[in-house]
């Protein structure tokens, strides 16, 4: 029986994994353009988060806006965000996108920015030496 089990799960797993790595991927401005996009279709959608769009609600549930160059889509997802999710970020998230226009979002994911700043005089302590070049 403990066999059966393992098979059971490792089943399941395999399962799940063939769900997430068949997400087609497109930008916000694809989506929006695709009128045949239907919400049993799995899409991974990539954007940047609207300014002042995140809404906070009960249950870890966020509300917010992700855009690209043209258009614009509202995203709703439950869970804990990222820690560098915020204003501005660039996200990447994943699920389902259904007909009223909202992207139900089961994943969401962001990106490091692609450059790194020193920080300011005086956050650090007054005898910190960098060890880097």
């Amino acid at each position: 029986m403990g066999a059966g089990v393992v098979a059971l799960v490792v089943a399941y797993l395999i399962f799940l994994s063939l769900d997430a790595a068949t997400a087609a991927y497109m930008n916000v401005d694809e989506l929006a353009a695709a009128p045949d996009i239907t919400d049993d279709r799995r899409l991974r959608v990539g954007g940047t988060v609207t300014a002042g769009s995140i809404v906070r609600g009960e249950d870890l549930i966020y509300e917010f806006e992700v855009h690209g160059d043209e258009a614009t889509i509202p995203v709703v997802y439950q869970g804990a965000p990222p820690d560098i999710f915020g204003d501005n970020a660039i996200v990447f998230v994943e699920g389902y996108y259904s007909p009223g226009g909202t992207f139900n979002a089961d994943v969401l994911l962001t990106r490091h920015p692609d450059t790194m700043e020193p920080l300011p005089s005086g956050v650090t302590a007054p005898d910190y030496e960098p060890t880097y070049g």
